[in-house]
């Protein structure tokens, strides 16, 4: 199972959204901040997804975050800005602990991060209409089988 993680579109989804039709994900990940944004993807793309809204969702459109097993792994889904993302990794973190994630996907800062804490995977992917770090366009895959390959 392929799954694109992708956040932080701000209403720009075009580049994304070609991508996406070409690496042909099984499901989508999405980390907020244009809740509606996530639901358009996976409609163009005809798959599943899962969203949370981020600090630029207003209204009741989406969970803040959410607990989701796939293949026997567990991924927790935030925007990022509730727990301090741009300051820290810590604190979400030790939130992926306290609810049992192998994975904690979140947004917010605009900068793709992936790295592991202590058996827990920390994947940000960046922003795909407005990133800090160069890129045109960021996303993250995860490809699961008998072992996780992650591309971020």
């Amino acid at each position: 199972m392929r799954i694109a993680v992708a956040g932080d579109t701000h209403g720009r989804t075009e580049k994304l959204t070609r991508t996406m039709q070409m690496l042909k994900p099984d499901h989508l990940f999405f980390t907020g901040d244009f809740y509606n944004d996530g639901l358009k993807l996976a409609r163009r793309l005809n798959i599943d997804w899962t969203g949370v809204t981020g600090n630029c969702d207003f209204g009741p459109k989406g969970r803040q975050e959410q607990l989701v097993t796939y293949a026997g792994r567990s991924f927790y889904l935030i925007h990022g800005h509730q727990y301090g993302a741009k300051r820290s990794l810590n604190s979400l973190f030790y939130r992926g602990q306290e609810v049992g994630a192998n994975v904690v996907l979140f947004g917010h800062t605009h900068v793709p991060v992936c790295e592991r804490m202590d058996g827990i995977w920390m994947i940000n992917p960046g922003s795909a209409s407005l990133p800090r770090h160069g890129s045109s366009c960021s996303y993250a895959l995860i490809d699961l089988g008998e072992k996780v390959d992650i591309d971020a």
